[in-house]
Parts: structure tokens; sequence; C-alpha cells
């Protein structure tokens, strides 16, 4: 009875020991693909800020968004410092990464920061084509999220 345990020892610890190292690779290329996108996006960003310097209106960066065919979504705080400025950010999105359980949706977006100035006693959010550019800057989002 002890022999055949024995015989089972290294064949078991070798099978363990293979699917450890598949995990252990599996890891690092999914990190590097991750590095990888994450660079693309930056590249992207790189040609936008190229191109949108901060101080431009609000309605030149959208025309020029408009004149590449790109989707804009507006949406409050892409900074969370800004909450209380009352502008809407400007965002196109220029990718998906793989969502975790609890969202069905992690999509990356070029965003455009605005500053602009509300109105005395102005209480909603709003997007003026006299709004300034800010900044721009890669925006993770998980969307559709439980």
């Amino acid at each position: 009875m002890m022999s055949k345990m024995r015989r089972w020892r290294l064949p078991i610890a070798f099978g363990l020991f293979v699917i450890m190292g598949a995990f252990i690779v599996r890891h690092i290329w999914a990190r590097q693909a991750r590095q990888k996108r994450e660079a693309g996006y930056y590249s992207v960003l790189r040609s936008y800020s190229a191109d949108l310097k901060p101080g431009l209106r609000r309605s030149e960066v959208e025309s020029y968004l408009h004149a590449r065919n790109l989707t804009i979504r507006q949406m409050c705080c892409v900074d969370s410092k800004e909450f209380r400025a009352g502008v809407w950010d400007d965002l196109v999105k220029i990718g998906s990464e793989n969502a975790p359980w609890f969202c069905s949706e992690n999509n990356v977006y070029i965003a455009f920061h605005f500053a602009g100035q509300r109105s005395q006693g102005h209480t909603q959010w709003d997007a003026e084509g006299t709004d300034e550019l800010a900044a721009l800057s890669v925006y993770h989002w998980l969307e559709k999220c439980l």
C-alpha cells in the first residue's frame, strides 16, 4: 500500500508544478498585454494633446472631434476635485478592457477637462461653448455596475 502512494507522489507533484507554471505564464502575458494597451491609450492622448492645447474653447474642441466623426459623451467630474465647478467634461471612447464580474463594461476614454464660469445662482451643470480646455487625460470608467 505504501509503495503505491509513493509511486503517485511524483506525478501529482509534477502535475501541480505544470498547472502553477501555466497560471504564472498566463498572468505575465496578460500583464504585458495590458501594458501594451495602456501604452496605446497614452499614444492617442499624445496625439490629441499635440492638436488641442489648454485654453481652446469648448466649441473649437468639439468641432475638431466632430470633424473626425467621433462620438462625444459628457459627464461631470472626471477629476473629483472639480465637482463643484459645474462644468461638464467631454469624453471620447478609445478602447475597452475586461470588466470585473460586478460590471458589464470597463471603457477607456480620452477625457477633455474644461473650466468655465457659472453664472450667479446657476445651479445646474452646463457645457458652454466658451468653456476653456484645461487638460486632457486617459480615463478608465467601470460602467453598468451592480
